[in-house]
């Protein structure tokens, strides 16, 4: 976090592209995989699914709320 915005930006991009070099080829776990591809191919089966960023993210926000304000309270 000592890096300028620039610096950081910087950084960020080198990692993207050398990041197959540092991770090797296949670096995200396999269950992870596996449910990213369970994900996409359930989207591409069911299009009508599939609900509008500006509707979900406000009840994500919500609750990420509701579970922040419940971190908070004493007990």
């Amino acid at each position: 976090m000592s890096l300028s915005s620039e610096e950081r930006r910087n950084f960020a991009n080198w990692f993207h592209e050398h990041e197959e070099e540092l991770l090797g080829e296949s670096y995200i776990h396999a269950q992870a995989e596996a449910e990213i591809l369970r994900r996409r191919d359930a989207a591409v089966n069911h299009p009508e699914k599939l609900e509008p960023w500006e509707e979900v993210f406000p009840r994500m926000k919500q609750r990420f709320d509701e579970l922040r304000h419940k971190d908070t309270q004493p007990g």
